[in-house]
């Protein structure tokens, strides 16, 4: 069986804000099953980046959910639900890492993280002579980098800072430079570390050059703190010129025929916290507070800005958010207030659709066309959204992709980390029907280790935690271990390295899906066991809906299926391929076995805790 979900939310009208106790039992059991979901998907991302609430063992808990997570999840549903009402043309949804985050806490996350200053008398750019292009899209060209996640730290200043100028000196040379924001949150005085900072100082502190991320990787989002300052790097020079500023969007509009600039947007809210896909024409509140990358305008349902955020590919429309265009003043969510953009270095680039890659000695641009002489039939809301592999001339469709913080940064793609994106479940979603479970045995089982007498792994990467989990959580249970097929793992691998997204594919057969979290710095998996990974994610959440009795799952299959086709007795072997892509990590695991047996027996010699424990020790 193929294992993934599709999640849907159902909104309804809302009248008062209420409390989930007030909900009918069949509403209560339904919000019970959404936050089991939540925390399978986004509870590890959520806890690995602090944004959990605390929990002691005198917390009241129904159905293993605290009152108070259950209370949290509900108000956050209706969130969603008041922000769909005022936004017709975009979509949210409460599986995000901020589920569990009262209003005040996302907001005073994000009131630390920006310093406005008075910059007054910012004027706007020249009007254009000329007719200006249609639409713009620098998410399409080889000089934008990855979609990152900042965390807990309030550093989207320095995030935005740097991929503003790490596209702009691509655009100069060519060369797509991978560098360190945790050296400009630690180093850069004129900015408060953690504590918020200001675009224009960071900017200019950049033009001294700067460390790569591999040799000052991001730590911060972990913890929240700032650092000491690193005095050894290997630093690069920029091909930048000096920093300029300006507002209003018609401004921003000829900015982004050339390059990305640095906006700030007012971000903390519940049109942000939730947002999915669409376009946003409704922000409450009125103080900026985060700051983003303007990577693109353009058309679909309506006229958009396209901004690039830093809360990870998990959030919004695969880490990208649109804000609708045509606003008078500071733009929708204060958009166009202020812009900052380091010049470029040598002759204005010439809009092209062509994408030569980085290492080519000219840049790599948008995707641009002019506008036309009539009407452009707009697509319909059915369109498939376009996305950053797209052809060379993307536009959102309505934008509506459902794809999945200024905080910390588990990286997504361009610069794995240990905070990036933890492992998450994707409950399961068969393609066809489920395989019968065989007959209860009355034979003895075969030989199996027990949990504590497996040996660990000689290597610390992926394949080792992968395999060595697997065994452990099967042990557990009376199961006999699977071996590693290099032959699989080969094929899955070559099918993650096209980057399909998440799909199933590469390998026919019993295949398990997930997000998961690179393990080491760079793009060095070296402490993958010290992460309980995608194996314990398919197990904890489905494990609790298994019928030992039965042998079957209490409930359709969708809800079992990860937990199946790890759990079954007969697989003698497993394989694995990962991914590390602009649009996500994700792990495909494949089973070989010579049939199916769910004979399993009940956990047994310890807690579900204790065998969490005993995945890392």
């Amino acid at each position: 069986m193929k294992a993934s979900v599709v999640i849907t939310l159902t909104t309804s009208a809302i009248a008062a804000r209420q409390s989930y106790e007030s909900l009918s039992k069949t509403d209560v059991a339904a919000l019970e099953h959404e936050l089991d979901k939540w925390k399978a998907l986004y509870g590890p991302i959520a806890q690995a980046n602090g944004f959990l609430p605390p929990v002691t063992v005198d917390s009241a808990r129904i159905n293993g959910h605290t009152v108070e997570e259950l209370q949290r999840f509900h108000d956050t549903v209706q969130d969603v639900q008041e922000a769909a009402l005022a936004n017709p043309d975009a979509q949210f949804s409460p599986f995000n890492q901020f589920a569990l985050l009262t209003n005040d806490e996302f907001k005073s996350v994000l009131m630390t993280s920006f310093n406005p200053q008075n910059f007054t008398n910012v004027a706007p750019l020249p009007e254009l002579a000329n007719e200006r292009a249609s639409e713009a899209d620098w998410s399409t060209s080889k000089c934008n980098s990855p979609i990152t996640n900042q965390g807990s730290c309030g550093s989207c200043w320095a995030f935005a800072s740097i991929g503003t100028v790490e596209t702009a000196h691509c655009i100069a040379t060519g060369e797509l430079l991978d560098l360190s924001e945790q050296q400009l949150v630690s180093c850069d005085k004129k900015n408060s570390g953690c504590n918020g900072g200001n675009p224009l100082p960071a900017i200019d502190w950049m033009q001294q050059g700067v460390c790569t991320e591999e040799s000052y990787p991001y730590t911060s989002g972990k913890n929240g703190q700032s650092g000491t300052c690193q005095t050894s790097c290997t630093k690069k020079q920029l091909t930048i010129g000096k920093t300029k500023k300006t507002s209003g969007e018609s401004s921003l509009m000829t900015i982004l025929e050339s390059q990305p600039a640095t906006v700030v947007v007012e971000a903390g809210n519940a049109v942000w916290r939730n947002y999915k896909s669409g376009i946003v024409s409704q922000c409450p509140g009125a103080q900026s507070d985060h700051a983003v990358i303007a990577v693109g305008y353009g058309t679909s349902t309506g006229d958009y800005f396209k901004i690039k955020n830093s809360w990870g590919t998990q959030w919004g429309d695969n880490g990208y958010i649109y804000l609708k265009r045509g606003m008078s003043g500071k733009g929708m969510c204060n958009v166009a207030e202020w812009i900052w953009y380091p010049e470029l270095s040598g002759s204005s680039p010439t809009p092209s659709s062509s994408q030569p890659t980085p290492s080519t000695s000219k840049p790599t641009y948008p995707t641009r066309k002019p506008f036309p002489s009539t009407s452009v039939p707009k697509p319909s809301s059915n369109t498939p959204a376009t996305s950053a592999s797209a052809p060379s001339t993307p536009r959102p469709s309505t934008p509506t992709t459902t794809k999945r913080r200024c905080t910390r940064r588990p990286r997504t793609s361009r610069k794995p980390r240990t905070s990036r994106k933890p492992m998450t479940s994707i409950p399961p979603k068969p393609t066809d029907s489920p395989p019968s479970p065989s007959t209860p045995s009355t034979g003895t089982p075969s030989p199996y280790p027990s949990p504590s007498s497996l040996a660990p792994p000689t290597g610390m990467g992926m394949k080792d935690q992968l395999l060595y989990q697997t065994n452990k959580i099967r042990a557990a249970h009376k199961v006999g271990p699977v071996v590693w097929d290099e032959e699989l793992a080969g094929r899955l691998q070559r099918y993650a390295s096209t980057c399909p997204g998440f799909h199933h594919g590469g390998v026919d057969g019993n295949q398990n899906l997930a997000t998961y979290d690179s393990c080491g710095p760079g793009k060095k998996d070296t402490n993958c066991l010290k992460k309980a990974g995608a194996a314990w994610m398919w197990y904890m959440v489905e494990e609790k809906k298994w019928n030992y009795d039965t042998n079957k799952c209490n409930g359709i299959w969708l809800e079992c299926g990860h937990f199946a086709n790890l759990m079954n007795l007969k697989n003698t072997a497993i394989g694995c391929g990962w991914s590390e892509c602009g649009d996500g990590n994700f792990v495909w695991c494949n089973y070989i076995s010579d049939g199916a047996d769910t004979t399993i027996a009940r956990l047994s010699g310890m807690t579900k805790e204790e065998l969490k424990a005993s995945l890392t020790a």
